[in-house]
């Protein structure tokens, strides 16, 4: 009896967290769940004069920590048909949980946001970023951009798309984006940036993944 038990157990515990584990679950139609996560900007660097902008006041980088980490990150939910998750990852019924990203975005030191060199980060870098997060989640994909750089100057933005095993927070998947920003307001000018991403990745990125890491 102990034995049908203990096979049970291990039975479940495979069910809970083995499908976690398989990238190539997120190009199937497999029932493991997909969390988009938000984006992490508790790394980025603001390159460049960004105090011009008149909304965001003479204290450019206090303001773009306390409004902008949040309002982009909200318009991804309040805007959804535009920045649409479920169809860049052709998954429906995406779970949409960035409470654990918005804690860590509000944490950013203001004093290290302003930077004139671009960072460079690495994907060892990022993995060891993911690595440190305390996610709610802790099963299925998770989804989530890490923001490199805003530059002002040169007129781009870079992000890292990751996908990541919930159970231990391990890189699955990792991709870079450089883009340009635009639109009026700073809020719209550098949503623009990530938009592109998401964009790139349903038009372009997700059938070359798909061919990559999806069943063969």
């Amino acid at each position: 009896m102990k034995k049908v038990v203990y096979l049970i157990t291990v039975f479940s515990l495979i069910s809970c967290f083995g499908i976690s584990q398989k990238i190539e679950d997120l190009f199937t139609k497999s029932e493991t769940k997909i969390t988009w996560l938000g984006i992490d900007f508790s790394h980025v660097k603001l390159i460049g004069e960004f105090s011009q902008f008149a909304e965001a006041g003479t204290t450019g980088a206090a303001a773009i920590k306390d409004k902008y980490f949040s309002g982009w990150n909200n318009l991804i939910l309040n805007e959804y048909e535009k920045y649409n998750i479920e169809g860049m990852i052709r998954k429906e019924n995406i779970n949409l949980k960035i409470s654990a990203i918005e804690k860590i975005n509000n944490k950013t030191a203001i004093e290290d946001l302003e930077s004139d060199d671009q960072p460079n980060y690495t994907k060892e870098d990022i993995a060891l970023f993911i690595k440190k997060y305390n996610f709610e989640e802790k099963a299925g994909i998770g989804l989530l951009m890490v923001a490199e750089y805003l530059n002002k100057t040169r007129e781009e933005a870079k992000y890292h798309f990751v996908a990541i095993n919930l159970t231990n927070n391990e890189v699955l998947l990792y991709e870079s984006f450089v883009t340009k920003p635009g639109g009026f307001g700073l809020r719209n000018y550098w949503a623009k940036t990530y938009y592109d991403v998401i964009i790139s990745i349903r038009d372009i990125k997700y059938k070359n993944w798909k061919k990559t890491y999806g069943p063969k």
